[in-house]
């Protein structure tokens, strides 16, 4: 899949629901389905959450092609997060990796005087097909 396929809503969506305005509220409503639906994966809470309906129509098949162990991660670094006594905002970029494989590059950074989380989400190299 395509850089662009994540670069797009998926990025923002994330941006919007994890960003330093809206992360408590986020986390609280995280909280909340995770005690009415059981523990947290990747995507199994992405339409419950959005901050309006429709805003992932194709959900299910775009994040389809996500391997499992970057899924994984995602789970681990969401999941975490939204437990943690002190939340981070998170900030994450979608691009394209050199090759064609997926990737993730995890780091916590201070900006502008404050701590976040950094997710940078690589995809398969569209110009290699």
């Amino acid at each position: 899949m395509a850089g662009v396929v994540y670069s797009g809503k998926f990025e923002q969506t994330v941006n919007d629901l994890l960003n330093h305005n809206n992360v408590a509220a986020t986390s609280k409503k995280f909280t909340q389905l995770e005690t009415q639906h059981g523990p947290y994966s990747f995507g199994k809470f992405a339409k419950l959450l959005m901050l309006n309906s429709g805003q992932l129509t194709n959900w299910d098949q775009d994040a389809g092609g996500i391997p499992a162990p970057i899924c994984y991660r995602l789970t681990e670094i969401f999941s975490t997060n939204s437990r943690s006594a002190t939340l981070l905002p998170v900030v994450l970029k979608v691009g394209e990796n050199v090759d064609a494989t997926h990737g993730l590059i995890f780091k916590t950074f201070a900006h502008k005087g404050s701590i976040d989380s950094g997710i940078h989400m690589l995809c398969p190299n569209t110009s290699l097909n």
